[in-house]
């Protein structure tokens, strides 16, 4: 059995790059909420 952290590692989030009517739709589908990353260089 692995330890909580190594588990936690060889877990990953599945990111969708640039397309959000997709993410929306795989979020709707899987019935799971949308996490949206935005950030500026200001």
């Amino acid at each position: 059995m692995l330890p909580l952290a190594a588990a936690l590692a060889l877990a990953s989030l599945p990111f969708v790059h640039d397309d959000y009517p997709a993410a929306l739709a795989r979020a709707r589908t899987r019935e799971v909420p949308l996490f949206v990353e935005v950030w500026a260089p200001w």
